[in-house]
């Protein structure tokens, strides 16, 4: 692999099991308080149908992009890759939010970062050893969480499970301050996490 972007598949079989875990997507959904926040969404919902994480194994160039997607919005047909990372190794990650639905694509990711006040990315596994370290953080006092960049640390040992990506959305009246359980989810993807 010589500084490539490769995009994994899956088998159908692995894609139909994928998608039984899936958790479905919507986007800044409306709330139910009056209280805008400074979200710029004109408005409207946006649709998110695209999570990228894009992976560099420290002391490597390559770039390897994991994606889940599902172009038609919520309750159409998901398509998501494995991830597969090497044992005893640290992985830097950046995360991209898009809808592809649109045409050309739109690229949600400044957006977010520009609205970094009201967001934040949760990151979960389901192998307890392996460790995620956010990196990057937003503009209040104190600093809190955004989540766009992150570190994945793997274990010296293999394992399979998962790794959940929710992005979180805060308002006036459930603000980012209250922790990962307030706010409502924009999005909430699983992606099938195997260390080899």
């Amino acid at each position: 692999m010589k500084n490539s972007i490769k995009n994994n598949t899956l088998s159908f079989f692995t894609l139909l099991l994928a998608g039984i875990f899936m958790l479905g997507t919507t986007a800044c959904s409306k709330h139910d308080d009056h209280d805008h926040d400074d979200h710029n969404h004109d408005h409207e919902n946006e649709l998110i149908t695209t999570v990228r994480l894009n992976m560099i194994e420290q002391g490597s160039l390559d770039t390897v992009r994991y994606v889940w997607k599902q172009v038609g919005g919520p309750g159409s047909a998901i398509a998501v890759d494995s991830i597969l990372l090497k044992q005893g190794k640290v992985y830097n990650v950046f995360t991209e939010v898009l809808d592809e639905s649109a045409t050309p694509a739109k690229n949600l990711t400044e957006s977010i970062r520009t609205a970094c006040h009201v967001h934040r990315f949760i990151y979960t596994s389901t192998i307890p050893s392996v460790l995620l370290q956010v990196l990057d953080f937003d503009t209040q006092t104190p600093a809190m969480e955004l989540g766009l960049r992150l570190t994945i640390t793997t274990p010296d040992v293999m394992g399979a499970g998962n790794l959940k990506c929710v992005l979180k959305h805060y308002t006036n009246s459930d603000p980012k301050t209250n922790g990962i359980n307030a706010g409502s989810s924009d999005i909430e993807v699983q992606f099938p996490l195997i260390v080899n």
